[in-house]
Order: structure tokens, then sequence, then C-alpha cells
């Protein structure tokens, strides 16, 4: 038996397991289990099941602790864990008690480590996946989806991002037509409001990810809007997406307007000092970021700002300049999404410690929280 354990953070990822997990004939209730409790959870302690993690950094503890809990029960089991942390800090998933750890992607190797018989053990995939070879839910069940993963791979290398570490720099695109039959599938299932997931939605199709591919862009948001004409709403470059403000233009803001539902787009700023994007290897200006937002405000866009602070390296200029660019913003009609700073583990600022926020920096959040126009957590 396969044993899934679901957080409501790891939801999409387990999600996409079970359609992977599918194509190797593995399927729910017949061959896998899915608990998001322990005392929910009913199986023969004594025979030999493969528990399945996936979990990020901040989860990490979290899941060791379930991990020992189940280890002194299923004495015979085997517990493979993947995802950012694992895929950064095997050696640490071991030692904690995990016999298989995967890093990076696991779609072509599955089988492999359902065969695996020597612990512990750290497996990775020798080729790169490709989306079109495995659904991104279980066909059998699509209610077991949540968002589409369309884009995989960021060649930017922000300095606090694991995703070009995990997933490599050259993206790889799931195509329209596999994206189209996977959202039809949905929307046959009453599920209509598609979402994707992608390090920068305005990327789609592009060969480097970093020149815009209008072209592919445009035919995929067509496709997506003639099949949910009658019945469907598409959102794209919101909530779980995003995109860099240098993708945001006239023609890229023309597609949202006219072929999806969202009124709202979300961009990665990260800050309101040229020296701190700079140093975050952002490779983007403070001067995009409000181009973005007066295009945006054109089409009648509205946009929320992705900001971190707590990098040990901010000064209080660079404070006062990022709170100066945030109220600008926030004048403009924009809201600003705030994240601490969290080193991550396989990044270039993974042995960085976060630093106490600036008093300046708490002051203005707690102003705008109570308004609603900033939201996140000091």
């Amino acid at each position: 038996m396969i044993i899934l354990y679901l957080t409501k953070q790891n939801r999409n990822s387990i999600y996409s397991l079970l359609g992977i997990l599918e194509t190797y004939n593995y399927f729910i209730t017949k061959d896998i289990i899915i608990f998001e409790k322990l005392n929910n959870l009913t199986i023969k302690h004594n025979e030999k099941h493969f528990f399945f993690f996936s979990f990020c950094t901040q989860d990490a503890k979290k899941h060791y602790l379930i991990l020992q809990k189940l280890k002194n029960i299923c004495k015979k089991s085997i517990f493979v864990c993947g995802g950012p942390h694992p895929s950064a800090k095997p050696q640490e998933c071991l030692n904690n008690g995990f016999n298989i750890v995967v890093k990076g992607e696991a779609e072509n190797i599955i089988d492999e480590i359902l065969k695996i018989n020597e612990f512990p053990k750290i497996i990775e995939s020798k080729n790169k996946v490709t989306l079109d070879n495995y659904p991104p839910y279980p066909l059998k069940d699509p209610h077991y989806s949540l968002y589409l993963e369309i884009t995989r791979g960021c060649p930017y290398n922000c300095y606090f991002c694991q995703t070009t570490k995990i997933f490599g720099a050259k993206p790889g695109h799931r195509s329209i037509e596999n994206i189209l039959k996977y959202c039809e599938i949905l929307i046959k299932n009453n599920l209509t409001d598609l979402r994707f997931v992608t390090p920068n939605a305005f990327s789609y199709g592009s060969e480097d990810g970093i020149k815009l591919n209008f072209t592919q862009l445009e035919k995929l948001l067509f496709s997506l809007h003639k099949l949910t004409y009658k019945k469907g709403r598409i959102f794209f470059g919101s909530f779980p997406s995003e995109v860099r403000p240098e993708f945001v233009n006239d023609d890229t803001l023309g597609l949202i307007k006219k072929y999806c539902s969202n009124k709202k787009i979300i961009i990665g700023a990260q800050s309101g000092s040229d020296i701190i994007l700079e140093k975050l290897h952002r490779r983007h200006t403070v001067k995009e970021v409000f181009n973005a937002v007066e295009i945006a405000k054109k089409h009648q866009i509205k946009v929320d700002i992705d900001i971190i602070s707590g990098f040990p390296f901010e000064t209080k200029k660079d404070i006062l300049d990022t709170i100066k660019f945030c109220e600008k913003l926030i004048n403009t009609g924009c809201r600003i999404h705030f994240h601490k700073f969290m080193p991550l583990p396989g990044t270039q600022f993974e042995n960085l410690k976060s630093a106490e926020l600036f008093p300046e920096m708490k002051n203005f959040m707690n102003k705008w929280i109570g308004k609603g126009l900033v939201y996140g957590k000091l």
C-alpha cells in the first residue's frame, strides 16, 4: 500500500503525485491511501507500506515529528520524502529517519523508488522531466486537483529562491494541447476555475524564460478562453503565480483583459531599493516595477506587489527607500504582500540569518495592515 501525507501546504504536490502514480497503475483506494491526521489512518501496522512525504523548509520539523511517530508503529514500512527541502537537504532528511530521499524531479523515477531495497538512499533523476508525459492530477478522480503546472524551471536564479536550484535554469513548458486536454476534463467535472503554477506567467512558451514569446502566450490564452467560453474562468498572472515586472506591457495585459477573468495580477518586486535588488540578483529595477504598475492602471487591472524584508545586509536607507516605494504604490491602488526573509537551503543565501525588522518597517506595516492595503506576517 502507498500512503501519502496530505497537508494544506503540500496539497498541489500530493495531487500531482497521485496523477504520476496513476501512470504507473497505482490508484486511489485500491493501492493508495491519503491521510491528514494520524488518528484517521487505519492500516495494518505489521505490513510493509510506502509512505510518501513532500514538504518545504518551513514544514520540515512537523514532518520529522510525524515520521518518528509512524516509524514507532509501522516498523516494516519504507518512508520516502521529496519536495523543496529534501531536494536541498537530503542528508538531513536521512538523518531524521527517512529511508529514501528524492532530489529534484520525481516523475520518471517513481517506479524505481518503489523497487529500492537498500537503505538509506538518495535518488535523483538523471533526465529532465517533460511535463506533457505526466498528468497534473489523477484522471480517475479529477477532484484531486488544485492548480495546473504549465512551466517548470527559471533562468533568473534569484539568490533567495530555490526554483532554479531544484528545476534548472531552462524552462520546460506543458504544451497548449496538453493543457487544454486537462482543463477540459476539469470543466466537465464542474471544476471551472482554472489556475496555473508557473514561476512567471507571462514567460509561457519562451525558450529561455527571458525573452517574451507573445505568439505562444496569446495562443494559450485564446485557446483557454475558447474552451471556457460557456463554462469556466481563467485566472492567469494571479495566485498561485505571479509575473515579473519587465514582462508587463500593453500587449500582455491586453491578453488578460481580453481572455481572463482575473481583475488583478501579482508582480514580484521584492524590494524598493535598487541596491537590494542587485544583491538579490533580481535583474530588474525599481523603475520597471513602477512602469508595470502604471501600465496595469491604464488597463484597469489592480496589482498586488510582493515585498521581502529582513535581509541581514539591508541598511536603514534601503528600508526607507522600500517604504517610500510601497507608499507610492499604495497611493496608486496597489496592495503590498509582505514576506519576512527566510534563508532557504540550496540557495546562495542559505547561510545568512534573517534579521530583525527595522522599527520603521514594522510601523509601516502596522499602519497599512489595518487598512487592508498590506498583508503578510511580521
